[in-house]
């Protein structure tokens, strides 16, 4: 395996939460990732509470990718400029968007 999962987490603020997931549904993945040589996919994932846990107020956006370079080349590229140029309003945040990169090691 050489897979790359990429992780990128946004911490919304409750109020916020249904603009926020509005939002990705209409505009994040719009910009030509599709097309980037060496995507495979892209899952966006809306928190929800479970009862006897802390509220889950995250919206974490995963991407695939073939490998490390595909997912860098993506980062210099055109269509991460223009996903990149006009982001949500800063008070929709509770905090900091933080990115993880995975490498998958096995897959069932």
């Amino acid at each position: 395996y050489k897979m790359l999962v990429v992780l990128t987490k946004f911490p919304i603020k409750p109020e916020f939460m249904k603009d926020f997931e509005e939002r990705s549904k209409e505009k994040f993945g719009e910009h030509g990732i599709s097309e980037m040589e060496g995507f495979l996919g892209m899952k966006i994932l809306a928190g929800r509470s479970f009862p006897s846990m802390p509220p889950n107020n995250q919206v974490v956006i995963i991407t695939y990718w073939k490998d490390m370079d595909s997912f860098l080349n993506y980062t210099k590229s055109q269509a991460f400029a223009e996903a990149h140029k006009n982001p949500p309003p800063k008070e929709w945040f509770a905090g900091n968007p933080s990115v993880e990169i995975y490498e998958v090691i096995k897959e069932i």
